[in-house]
């Protein structure tokens, strides 16, 4: 429903906006213009449709982060919600966006195709670069929409503009793979062209029309098809792998080859580039894994997750309330126990400094996972995580609640939060308003590189080791999340953004990076087992700005692991009982499509439902998942 209320107001949208043309003055010529046959208006430009469809190009809509996101980032255990986990977890409400996007890239795609088509020939070859960029990125939002329901209308969708069928075939995921990787090898053919190219510079928002790294882009979806192929066709996938690795220009070598972008500042109504205006919630920051994070040093961790509210001024805050007398006033002992402070005379506590590592990684705390856990014993009273109301601060007629728990940071996606200061309840309001045009990242060197690692240690001739690959990839991510964290100015980013006395900046430089490779657990030693599951614990980690991505590595890899020592999965229900897929409701009987979904979902073997039977949405697998471990068994190729 939300998905169809959205069209409609693109489409009212348009339909207004070509009255305002309609009455605001038009000439003659132009009148004329708007009534030409359509079969002789001039054609849209080439080079200005790519730029909408890099616009249209949107795995982080808003519905991803309300929906979606939100609950694939529960099932893999890297978010809780703030009361614990209850019985009903593994079910799924409203569906949002994800199923439905490549519709909004290929429309586009075959817009620059038909305009193409229509050229003499010397002039058609010109925009062969063009025409590659535009189905890599019909390619990528095809594998995006196809990971979590299978079989989906491709080859013949978005066609009737151009006299296709408006009720499009499903194609199953199988032929789905083996179309894609056919175009991708033809679309690496057209950027090797050495015919004269039409520029597109600056249009391509993401690369400046740089082919170097659009083969470098194109090869990554092709590593995205063939770890997806890994309990399919093993060997087929190992041999995508070799090809894409045989030459180091295949692969992205550092972050100025990652697929980052910036829209702009203008238009609205998918346009505007501040991303989503509604809140995102993926719940609180797992413990197990801030606890990982923080033991290894890890500073993507101050990038991903957000500062909790108890800096310096507001823990004396606290001790203040108590020398004062309130005696519901608490610091919680998780906190409490990295504070150095003194005692005067009068029995009031100072703050004087932060044990430990100090600023900024003792302001991270996650939160445990576990079903219905908010009422056993050792996290009550002072221990408490989930009775966040507990921490309280009243100073005359000025109250305040903080909270000392690490979210989702959610400037990395949204442009227009507004980020209010931790302060004393008397404290200035101390707040950062500023709207910051949005820098996304999709395709990365860290996930090509992670991926090379893992093929290299199942078996792949690759001309790297599978530590240098890692070393690499991790290296990546890391400079990856600071970049974004600079760019997008999210709360702390530097030292003038800071506001207690005792801030630190949330950016870091190499050596931190250095810091945490150094830990072992960042580090491959030759054992197989062993180094796969620290591959796809990368990964996993990597992917916290990706939550779908995420979850696709949690459901082939069975990583994170029960009984593991680096992020352990927690067991809270049978792993039988946790959704492999969305659910797809049955059509209604007046849609003209219901003939063929039914039909798709018979040659998949799957039921009609909704979220509430995730038993169903477990045993009823996509094609490339069937064979996959269950969720923390751990890696079974």
């Amino acid at each position: 429903m939300k998905q169809n209320i959205i069209k409609f107001k693109s489409l009212a949208f348009g339909i207004c906006a070509t009255c305002m043309v309609l009455v605001t003055g038009c000439s003659e010529s132009e009148y004329a213009k708007i009534n030409t046959d359509p079969s002789t208006i001039a054609e849209g430009n080439p080079v200005f449709l790519f730029t909408q469809e890099q616009v249209q190009y949107q795995p982080f809509d808003y519905l991803l982060w309300y929906y979606d996101g939100a609950y694939t980032s529960k099932i893999v255990q890297a978010y809780s919600p703030s009361s614990s986990f209850n019985d009903l977890y593994n079910k799924l409400a409203e569906l949002g966006g994800v199923g439905s996007q490549l519709i909004y890239v290929k429309r586009y795609e075959n817009d620059i195709k038909a305009t193409i088509d229509k050229m003499p020939a010397n002039k058609a070859a010109q925009y062969s670069h063009l025409s590659a960029m535009a189905n890599a990125l019909t390619v990528y939002m095809g594998l995006f929409d196809t990971d979590l329901f299978g079989s989906r209308p491709y080859s013949e969708a978005a066609q009737a503009k151009y006299g296709g069928t408006l009720t499009p075939n499903y194609e199953s995921q199988e032929s789905l793979f083996d179309q894609w990787l056919t175009e991708l090898n033809t679309d690496l053919d057209k950027l090797k062209s050495t015919t004269t190219q039409i520029s597109v510079g600056d249009n391509d928002l993401a690369y400046g029309g740089d082919t170097k790294k659009w083969v470098k882009f194109v090869n990554g979806i092709k590593l995205k098809i063939a770890v997806r192929l890994l309990h399919q066709n093993k060997a087929k996938a190992l041999k995508i792998a070799e090809e894409v690795g045989a030459d180091d220009a295949n692969v992205m070598q550092s972050i100025s080859d990652d697929y980052v972008y910036n829209k702009g500042t203008g238009g609205d109504g998918g346009n505007n580039t501040y991303g989503s205006d509604n809140s995102v919630n993926l719940g609180v920051s797992s413990k197990n894994v801030i606890d990982f994070m923080k033991r290894n040093k890890d500073p993507r961790m101050l990038v991903m997750f957000t500062k909790n509210d108890f800096n310096s001024e507001v823990v004396q805050a606290f001790f203040d309330a108590q020398a004062r007398g309130d005696n519901n006033c608490a610091i919680p002992k998780y906190i409490l126990d990295q504070v150095n402070y003194t005692t005067d005379a009068s029995g009031k506590k100072h703050f004087d400094s932060w044990k430990g590592d100090g600023e900024p990684w003792v302001r991270y705390q996650g939160l445990p996972i576990g079903m219905a856990i908010s009422e056993k014993a050792e996290y009550t009273g002072n221990n408490n995580y989930f009775v966040t109301t507990r921490w309280k601060v009243t100073d005359g007629e000025k109250t305040k609640t903080y909270s000392p728990l690490s979210y989702f940071n959610e400037e990395l996606v949204r442009g227009r939060v507004d980020f209010t200061f931790p302060t004393a309840p008397k404290g200035k309001v101390v707040q950062d308003t500023e709207d910051n045009p949005l820098y996304e990242m999709t395709l990365s060197t860290a996930e090509m590189n992670l991926y090379l690692a893992e093929f290299k240690l199942l078996g792949a001739n690759l001309p790297h080791t599978a530590a240098e690959y890692f070393k690499l990839g991790v290296e990546a991510s890391a400079k990856a999340y600071n970049r974004l964290a600079i760019l997008n100015k999210i709360p702390y980013y530097d030292k003038a953004h800071c506001n207690d006395k005792l801030d630190e900046p949330v950016t870091y430089d190499d050596a931190a990076i250095a810091t945490m490779m150094a830990n072992s657990d960042y580090q491959l030693t030759g054992s197989v087992p062993s180094d796969l599951e620290k591959v796809y614990i990368q990964l996993y980690l990597h992917f916290f700005y990706q939550p779908l991505e995420q979850f696709v590595t949690v459901r082939r890899s069975g990583v994170p692991k029960v009984g593991s020592s680096l992020i352990p999965w927690v067991t809270m229900k049978p792993n039988t009982e946790l959704p492999r897929r969305f659910y797809i409701a049955q059509p209604d009987p007046a849609d003209k499509m219901r003939t063929i979904i039914e039909t798709a979902m018979t040659q998949q073997g799957f039921t009609f439902t909704d979220g509430q039977r995730p038993e169903l949405l477990n045993s009823e697998r996509v094609w490339y998942d069937k064979g996959a471990p269950n969720f923390g068994e751990g890696p079974n190729y």
